[in-house]
C-alpha cells in the first residue's frame, strides 16, 4: 500500500522518498532519463524528498569528484540543491546492519524521515532481501528509479 503525504511546499500530495545519491547524480548530469524523471519530480512536488545531512555531503562529495569535471552542470546546481533540499535535512544517527556501511545515510534518512520510499539503482541495497524486509516493516520500500517514474506516469 502506497501512502501518500501533503507536501507542504507546494500544497500537493506527494510520495515521501529517499533519493539516492546515484540517482541524485544520473538525473542531474541526464535530465531526459528516468533518474532525471525523478529529479524533476522532486523539483515539481510530486516526490518529497527525505534527506540527511549525511546523505546530502555524500552527494556534494560525488559531485566534486573530479572525473564529474567533465560533465557539463552549472556551478551553482549544488548551492540551489542545497537550498531547496536544506529544510528536509534532519541529523540523523541510526545503527542498522547494513552489507555496505556507506549505505547508512540513506537507510537512515529514510526511517528518521519516516519516508515511504527509498530509490536506488544500488544493486547491493535493492537486492538485499533482509534489508528489504526490515525496510518495509517500517513502511519503507525499495524502489529502482523506473518503477517510481512508473508511478509518476
Amino acid at each position: 500500500m502506497t501512502c501518500w503525504l501533503r507536501f507542504a511546499r507546494c500544497g500537493r500530495l506527494a510520495l515521501r522518498v529517499v533519493v539516492d545519491t546515484n540517482v541524485w547524480i544520473s538525473g542531474l548530469f541526464l535530465p531526459d532519463s528516468t533518474p532525471g524523471r525523478i529529479v524533476e519530480a522532486v523539483r515539481r512536488g510530486e516526490v518529497e524528498p527525505v534527506l540527511s545531512w549525511e546523505l546530502f555531503e555524500e552527494i556534494a562529495d560525488v559531485l566534486a569528484r573530479p572525473k564529474l569535471e567533465g560533465y557539463e552542470l552549472p556551478p551553482e546546481t549544488l548551492g540551489v540543491l542545497l537550498q531547496f533540499l536544506a529544510p528536509a535535512l534532519p541529523t540523523v544517527e541510526l545503527d542498522v546492519e547494513l552489507r555496505d556501511v556507506d549505505d547508512a545515510p540513506v537507510v537512515a534518512a529514510a526511517i528518521a524521515g519516516q519516508a515511504d520510499a527509498i530509490v536506488t539503482g544500488d544493486r547491493g541495497l535493492l537486492d538485499d532481501a533482509e534489508l528489504r524486509t526490515w525496510l518495509a516493516e517500517r513502511g519503507v520500500h525499495l524502489r529502482t528509479p523506473a518503477e517510481l517514474a512508473s508511478t509518476l506516469a
